[in-house]
């Protein structure tokens, strides 16, 4: 019994769980080596010491809902087995992620350590992004492979930034995570060297985002300097007063990507609309279970109303508010969007009620999932499985502050 509280314990769990966070951008796979070992810890730690689980409190029985739901869905997948080795991997790995993190990082002093890992991981895929961003030949070969430039449409954009993340558009997705959480601690810092240097933060993210060319994610950092202006400060507002001015004075591969958005020319563009017709379509004939979690890609060909070469996979809706339904039935589609969204509506309550550290937990938990949010309408960005971990990993340990602050 002793030795098995001295291997449960709860500092080799937080070990294993800072690992996971410091690893998850950084590798698809690698931070299952120590998430997995940490779920196994804690269940001897709560067996053991009759630790109270954070679940989420009343919104974790959404999140319940969904995982069932997904689950389900497995039985009427195309590959079953690809389907419940996905949910494996994927949903049940959110969950485990998001429950450890909202039952042991609930302290202060946990969160800000957090937090920290967090800052150190992004610093270290910010370099590697540079340094990728700055090998033109290895950049152009990765963007080749991956279809992210349109040659035909923007004949001056050879490269764009994805760092770790194998893709520029989820590249942004996690550039948009850091800069929601980091915004309002930079906003909220009173000491002078630890406001520059999350100035400077922010400014290289920023920076790194412009590089991406991510167009959703540009839209969805718009999203947060309004969230900014409604809810902290209104004199962000006037950051949109530039961006005409910018696009009327720059003429670069940023304001033509920019504009591109409402010129209705852009394949990506005509890729989606094509994409979502049949998305759709998959949906009205799978309407309770879909087409099983992680499955879209093998159920889409029998949709195809676009795409002539039966060789390119298209892997998920480039929509999180279609493709979810699709994968889960809508009954699973609607528990996901109330546990998506109430996160939202949990750290907004943290913000009313909170003072200090709490409030700003909770402004960073409403502008993490404001961008996802809008990220997700051209976009499903969480379909890779280190932006969605980070993700839940993010916004638990905003709305875990609720159970010891703003909900007592």
């Amino acid at each position: 019994m002793v030795m098995g509280r001295r291997i449960c314990s709860e500092r080799n769990i937080l070990i294993c769980l800072y690992l996971t966070i410091f690893l998850l951008p950084l590798s698809s796979w690698l931070f299952y080596f120590v998430l997995v070992p940490a779920a196994l810890l804690s269940m001897g730690d709560i067996f053991l010491t009759k630790r109270k689980v954070n679940y989420g409190g009343k919104w974790g029985w959404f999140g319940g809902c969904f995982l069932i739901c997904s689950f389900l869905s497995v039985f009427d997948a195309p590959d079953k087995f690809f389907s419940i080795f996905n949910w494996c991997f994927l949903p049940l790995a959110y969950a485990f992620l998001y429950v450890l993190v909202s039952t042991y990082l609930a302290e202060k002093k946990e969160k800000k350590k957090a937090l920290f890992v967090f800052f150190a991981s992004a610093v270290c895929v910010v370099i590697w992004g540079f340094i990728q961003y700055a090998d033109a030949g290895c950049m152009a070969r990765g963007l080749d492979a991956g279809g992210w430039v349109d040659p035909e449409r923007f004949p001056l954009l050879k490269r764009r930034m994805f760092s770790t993340l194998e893709n520029p558009n989820l590249f942004g997705a996690y550039l948009l995570m850091l800069i929601s959480v980091f915004a309002p601690f930079a906003l909220g810092e009173r000491n002078n060297k630890r406001k520059i240097l999350l100035a400077v933060f922010l400014f290289v993210l920023s920076v790194c985002m412009a590089l991406t060319y991510s167009r959703g994610a540009w839209l969805s950092l718009a999203g947060i300097v309004l969230g900014l202006a409604v809810f902290y400060d209104k004199r962000f507002g006037l950051v949109f007063l530039a961006v005409p001015l910018i696009l009327f004075f720059y003429h670069g591969q940023v304001a033509e990507r920019f504009i591109s958005l409402f010129s209705g020319e852009d394949t990506s563009l005509s890729l989606r609309l094509a994409l979502w017709e049949s998305t759709i379509a998959m949906i009205e004939e799978h309407p309770l279970l879909g087409v099983g979690w992680g499955n879209y890609w093998l159920a889409y060909p029998e949709y195809n109303f676009f795409i002539e070469d039966a060789d390119v996979v298209i892997f998920h809706a480039h929509d999180m508010y279609l493709h979810i339904p699709t994968e889960v039935g809508i009954p699973g589609g609607i528990f996901y969007f109330l546990f998506f969204f109430g996160q939202g509506v949990v750290s907004w309550r943290i913000w009313r009620r909170g003072k200090g550290t709490m409030k700003l937990f909770g402004l960073s938990g409403m502008l993490l999932v404001l961008s996802a949010a809008i990220d997700g309408i051209g976009d499903y960005a969480l379909f890779s499985c280190p932006v969605s971990c980070c993700f839940w990993a993010l916004s638990a340990l905003c709305v875990s502050e609720e159970r010891r602050g703003a909900a007592g």
